[in-house]
């Protein structure tokens, strides 16, 4: 069960969407800088040469290297009292040292802008906006976010338990660059609220990733169009990290 189906009133239930969806976009920027580490393949050739990191340390120096980035993502989220999941689509867009943004596109357009301590968020019923500090998950979340990128292993093994392993099957034709990462909360309140975060990939690309909550919830995000080594001209940045007034 998420937080917006334990809301009653339409308002409050919509004021549960965009906070669980705030949780959520905290999480999917926490992880999604790992397609960051290499560029998607530019031509099916290059696919075969993948190989798998070798250990924690090389995927954090790979992150730490990362000047921005943009993907568009496929987000199934799915909800222990609906039949089918809900889905969402749109671009991500980050730009250091910690400005994200989210634009969904599918099924309501809207925009969720986390510049520092502050997360934005606007649609077409106007706008909200929330300190960080006041949110300690999604507090956690961005913390953690920052020390992904600046390749901070101590400061993440404060708040994740790692591991990094072949995929199962990875040893199959075709697929032996094919590696999982689980990240298993241990510190409150994410560690009551998270169970765990499973990365799948390949090389040193992110295709996957699953969150799955205490709850029985879980969400899968996809990721492509990946634009590595994306740099945002000063339009772009007042367009793609504002949230836009009605």
């Amino acid at each position: 069960m998420t937080f917006a189906s334990s809301f009653t009133s339409p308002r409050e239930a919509g004021r549960g969407r965009r906070l669980a969806s705030a949780r959520m976009f905290a999480i999917a920027l926490l992880l999604f800088p790992t397609v960051a580490i290499a560029a998607k393949a530019k031509s099916p050739a290059a696919a075969p040469a993948a190989k798998a990191p070798a250990d924690i340390d090389a995927l954090l120096a790979g992150l730490s290297k990362a000047p921005g980035l943009s993907a568009h993502f496929r987000e199934e989220k799915h909800i222990t009292l609906l039949q089918q999941p809900l889905i969402s689509e749109g671009s991500i867009y980050f730009t250091p040292p910690a400005k994200f943004a989210r634009h969904t596109e599918k099924p309501i357009a809207s925009v969720m802008v986390i510049d520092g301590n502050q997360l934005q968020f606007g649609n077409a019923d106007g706008q909200e906006s929330v300190n960080l500090g006041a949110n300690p998950v999604a507090r956690l979340f961005a913390d953690a976010f920052v020390m992904l990128l600046s390749g901070n292993r101590a400061g993440l093994e404060k708040i994740f338990k790692m591991q990094l392993t072949p995929k199962p099957g990875a040893g199959a034709a075709g697929a032996a660059g094919d590696w999982k990462l689980v990240l298993t909360p241990r510190v409150a309140p994410m560690d009551k609220m998270i169970k765990e975060l499973e990365l799948r990939g390949r090389g040193l690309d992110l295709n996957e990733l699953d969150v799955r909550e205490a709850s029985g919830d879980w969400t899968r995000t996809t990721f492509t169009n990946v634009d590595l080594n994306r740099r945002f001209s000063p339009a772009e940045q007042a367009k793609l990290f504002t949230v836009p007034r009605k």
